[in-house]
């Protein structure tokens, strides 16, 4: 009789569901790999790894509702490693409309993930959370790199990718509010640890600065547009600014003002006139 065939019944189900857990780990940490290694780069492999990345999300969530600590390591590597291989194939992608396409997916796909995970910078365990804050600040500056390079393509492509362009930097930079807002209640807090707070600091600082230089690229495009297209960037343009002077126009954004030590950069390609407050040293600039 063999050795399976002693054991108790729930033993063997107790290993069966050891050896499948197992299993689930390796081909979920497998997947991005094995998907880039047999397709090649496409608006469409994007979007898969991009559905990939935004599903990894969803786990990432889950977990820390769960309170999940291994899951939600898992999980954030897959998110990581998705989002890693929609940008790596947006790089490989030839002909400025597709490459287009691509960045906007990428772009779109890196601000849920800092949208998420600045939701999720107080919730997680405190061993995870240095982990959690440098995933926040590698998607915003993946963001803001993709959004710059829409940005140089804006003008080589006909007016309707470009007002598509301008609205997509314009959405992302009106969901910066509700980030900075998040990021400076989490610095606040005090809930953030030693070893996570410089990442969160610096996150702070890429969010900030990212609302203020999209209106700076919405202004670069819309000087390329015939005049009929100029109106949907300029209404775009209308929006961002009024997000703006709402979070800075009364001295600092919701929460209150951005403690005066963060790594702030002192120079950043912005409009002049907007009501910038002295705390943030990009102010200087005009």
């Amino acid at each position: 009789m063999g050795e399976a065939a002693r054991l108790p019944k729930r033993i063997i189900m107790k290993r069966f569901r050891q050896v499948t857990t197992g299993l689930v780990v390796v081909v979920v940490l497998a997947a991005p790999s094995v998907a880039s290694a047999h397709s090649d780069a496409s608006v469409g492999s994007v979007r898969a790894h991009v559905r990939g990345a935004d599903q990894a999300l969803a786990m990432v969530a889950d977990a820390v509702a769960n309170q999940d600590q291994a899951a939600t390591a898992v999980a954030m590597v897959q998110n990581r490693r998705q989002t890693q291989a929609a940008t790596r194939d947006t790089a490989r992608i030839r002909g400025r409309a597709k490459q287009a396409k691509a960045l906007r997916l990428v772009a779109a796909q890196r601000d849920e993930n800092a949208q998420v995970l600045t939701g999720l910078l107080e919730k997680v365990d405190s061993a995870l959370q240095a982990d959690v804050a440098t995933a926040l600040t590698n998607n915003l500056s993946g963001r803001e790199t993709a959004i710059a390079k829409l940005t140089a393509l804006a003008p080589m492509l006909p007016a309707a990718a470009q007002v598509g362009i301008a609205r997509a930097i314009a959405a992302i930079s009106g969901r910066g509010a509700s980030a900075v807002a998040d990021i400076t209640a989490a610095v606040k807090s005090g809930q953030i640890g030693a070893g996570a707070l410089p990442q969160v600091q610096q996150a702070l600082s890429i969010a900030s600065g990212a609302m203020f230089m999209g209106i700076a690229q919405l202004q670069q495009i819309v000087g390329s547009l015939p005049g009929p297209a100029q109106g949907p960037v300029n209404d775009a343009i209308a929006r961002v600014t009024g997000i703006l002077q709402g979070i800075f126009g009364t001295g600092g954004p919701a929460g209150g003002a951005v403690p005066a030590n963060l790594p702030i950069p002192a120079s950043l390609p912005i409009p002049c006139g907007l009501p910038i407050p002295s705390f943030l040293p990009f102010a200087k600039a005009c």
